[in-house]
């Protein structure tokens, strides 16, 4: 019985990463079109809907996380490095906690409307979330075609440099133009966290290069 046991945890348990790391990218994805719907409502209370959905995400992300760390501490050969499959898997879950962090302070400033750049922002994140949850699904078959993968990684790149853009062309008119200071201060925090989810996004799209560079 315990030669079976140590056999167990020495062949490579390659589908028991990839699945989690999938389920991981079709979770933050499923998260960013509630965050698009979140964006595009004046209704308050649809608003902590929305909120709540994404909070229940958000913690299915963190038991996703634990998941892997424990797959992580109780597998020997992995199909990379242990390192980069941590790395990956907390990248991702930063990707969720960013969307969260940005739908809560919509829910707690409650601001009257929305600017239509806040809903661009969200959009850009959807893109990219959904070249995450590809390129996730591409790792098992990395090593037969490295170059679309890395297309993918370019792709977020220059999403997060859109965001970038984005956000600092509505931050400065939002200083020029916005006479409410309170205002002001909430729609650059929830501007601010929207943006840096596409960094983080971004952050993803690194970690796989990397991968990629090790192991193609």
């Amino acid at each position: 019985m315990k030669l079976n046991t140590f056999f167990s945890k020495v062949v490579p348990k390659e589908n028991k990463f990839y699945p989690i790391l999938r389920s991981m990218s079709d979770n933050i994805f499923a998260c960013s079109d509630l965050l698009i719907n979140l964006t595009q409502s004046d209704d308050k209370d649809v608003r902590e809907d929305f909120r709540k959905h994404i909070k229940a995400l958000e913690t299915k992300g963190d038991r996703m996380l634990v998941t892997l760390f424990d797959e992580l501490n109780n597998t020997f050969i992995t199909p990379f490095d242990r390192e980069d499959i941590n790395a990956l898997g907390e990248k991702l879950d930063d990707v969720l906690d960013g969307m969260h962090s940005a739908a809560k302070r919509i829910a707690m400033y409650q601001p009257d409307s929305l600017p239509q750049q806040s809903v661009q922002l969200a959009a850009l994140l959807r893109q990219g979330c959904q070249l995450i949850q590809t390129a996730v699904g591409e790792l098992d078959a990395m090593k037969k075609s490295p170059k679309a993968v890395r297309e993918i990684c370019a792709q977020l790149h220059s999403i997060e440099n859109q965001a970038d853009d984005l956000y600092e062309h509505f931050i400065t008119d939002l200083f020029k133009d916005e006479k409410d200071g309170i205002l002001l201060i909430k729609l650059k925090e929830i501007m601010q966290e929207l943006e840096r989810a596409t960094d983080k996004a971004d952050d993803v799209g690194k970690i796989i290069k990397t991968i990629i560079v090790k192991y193609t």
